[in-house]
């Protein structure tokens, strides 16, 4: 009889948003958003229309980002390149695809309140 193999990977999952890494993070590299416990480094991000943008979990707890705002994912969001959710481990990185529409924009993780941030698509 085989083993449904949902039946491994939730348990698996789960630990990995509860139990925090081993590991010690690295410090965010330049010209990427990193993430400090439970927050984003920064609220605020000005980027240029055309630029991608790079996260990086620098810290100790998994995270999972989407377009939103406190918790709430809105996928697809009018104007945001981020669909969907994107699960970070500790030292991961996620690169947005190009932001071309000039405005004001949110990204958000599904696991931490509060934690939200602001992406400025400017000229």
């Amino acid at each position: 009889m085989s083993v449904p193999r949902i039946v491994f990977v939730v348990p698996g999952l789960l630990a990995g948003l509860l139990i925090p890494a081993v590991v010690s993070p690295h410090s965010a590299p330049p010209n990427t958003v990193g993430m400090i416990g439970t927050l984003f480094a920064k609220d605020t991000v000005w980027i240029h229309q055309g630029q991608e943008l790079t996260l990086y979990n620098s810290s100790t707890l998994v995270h999972v980002i989407g377009p939103g705002w406190d918790q709430h994912v809105y996928s697809p969001q009018r104007g945001n390149p981020v669909t969907g959710f994107h699960l970070m481990a500790t030292d991961g990185t996620y690169t947005t695809p190009p932001w071309m529409t000039v405005g004001k924009f949110t990204l958000t993780c599904t696991v931490h309140p509060g934690m939200n941030l602001t992406v400025i698509v400017v000229r």
